[in-house]
């Protein structure tokens, strides 16, 4: 299970870069028209719109299998490895809840935006419901990541991105040792 899901969110972040390259074109291509034509290309805002969308919940999953998400070691980094079991499990225990109440409410959502066929209205007529859809499986998919790292975290094994997520800077960096009389 965990390699489909390191696979799936691989993949994921993929198209997720793909729709920056996307967007940053789309950006290009309506300033260019702005500029010489002195109003914006028909479709540009959707596009941009459609493929930040798509950037931003395709590339959850893998920053939790990265570890490139926010980290806040204020309290971990002083505590023992029991107590880093503890607030392990406490944090994947929450995040696969929360994370399980956004894929229901954005699939929930999703499913009555495609039965009413959404759609944005602006210089062309866009539909939304593939969005809602994009989100929604964004969503499960680190639902799955969530639950991944909270069997890990049972089990007793590190958590996927562990070994990247560390500090990059050390905290003797941060807090030099205070010098003593024989140095």
């Amino acid at each position: 299970m965990e390699r489909f899901v390191i696979a799936l969110s691989r993949i994921m972040a993929v198209i997720a870069a793909a729709a920056i390259v996307v967007l940053m074109s789309a950006i290009v291509v309506d300033v260019t028209g702005r500029y010489f034509t002195n109003s914006s290309v028909p479709a540009m805002l959707e596009i941009s719109e459609g493929s930040l969308v798509v950037a931003i919940f395709f590339a959850l999953p893998w920053a939790g299998v990265t570890g490139a998400h926010v980290a806040v070691t204020i309290v971990s980094s002083r505590v023992g490895p029991g107590w880093n079991r503890v607030f392990d499990l406490v944090v994947w225990v929450f995040c696969s809840l929360v994370v399980a109440w956004l894929t229901v409410a954005s699939g929930t959502r999703a499913m009555s935006a495609t039965r009413l066929n959404e759609t944005r209205m602006g210089l062309v007529q866009w539909p939304v419901w593939p969005l809602r859809w994009i989100i929604a499986f964004g969503f499960a998919v680190l639902l799955l990541v969530c639950l991944v790292n909270l069997v890990r975290s049972l089990r007793g094994r590190a958590v996927l991105g562990a070994e990247t997520s560390e500090e990059s800077v050390s905290t003797e960096t941060v807090f030099p040792p205070v010098p003593t009389e024989r140095e």
